[in-house]
């Protein structure tokens, strides 16, 4: 962002504190806030009518939630909760479309970092339609490890199972098998990610490619 959008947008951002599970957007409901994380790692999942929910994007520290409402858009498209807990700045989305109407600079941007979710969701769509459940995992695990910067995630395994769109029993022998692979570290709630270089060489194309999408984007990529 430019500095002269920054400073006209300072006053307005407040500091808040997310807890796990916070819901912040609900689908069809209007936004009245962005969000941009700070140590928090923000989820926006798609929940079926039985109470199933898959993911299709992580957003940290790199991007913002809540952008497309400063585009025009009047509604929410997805449930976005707090997955990781931690620090975000909030702004009103009125506020933040009226600096937008008047500096073309921050409107591409939004853009950018609009394409960069909707890129990321996309790729998702093919991630749990095309890989293994190990390899989707290890791509969730380093993208929240990369957004966290800590060798450890705190998810438990029915968060874990919520975000990648299966049931508990199968994450369960997903993490086993990470675990007797000496990738992994199990513990209460918190998965210590001991060799990352194999966890990325078990993860599917997919982190590469949303890695890829952040920086050609928003020139930013939260592993770097």
């Amino acid at each position: 962002m430019k500095p002269s959008d920054r400073a006209a947008l300072e006053a307005d951002l407040t500091a808040v504190s997310l807890a796990a599970g916070d819901v912040l957007f609900e689908p069809d409901y209007p936004v009245d806030f962005v969000y941009f994380p700070n140590t928090a790692v923000l989820s926006v999942i798609t929940v079926m009518a039985d109470g199933r929910a898959v993911e299709s994007d992580t957003v940290g520290c790199e991007s913002v939630v809540g952008v497309l409402p400063a585009l025009g858009a009047a509604v929410s498209t997805g449930r976005t909760l707090t997955q990781i807990p931690g620090s975000a700045l909030r702004l009103s989305a009125a506020r933040l479309r009226a600096q937008a109407d008047a500096s073309a600079d921050l409107r591409r941007l939004l853009v950018r970092h609009a394409l960069a979710n909707l890129a990321q969701a996309h790729q998702s769509v093919a991630c749990n339609a095309l890989h293994g459940v190990g390899q989707r995992l290890c791509r969730w695990l380093l993208m929240s490890q990369d957004r966290t910067a800590s060798e450890a995630v705190d998810l438990t395994q029915q968060y874990l199972a919520t975000m990648v769109g299966v049931q508990r029993t199968t994450i369960t022998q997903a993490l086993r098998d990470l675990t007797a692979s000496g990738l992994i570290r199990q513990g209460r709630g918190r998965i210590h990610i001991l060799d990352r270089p194999g966890m990325e060489a078990r993860a599917c194309e997919c982190y590469r490619a949303v890695q890829a999408d952040l920086e050609r984007l928003i020139g930013v990529s939260p592993s770097a």
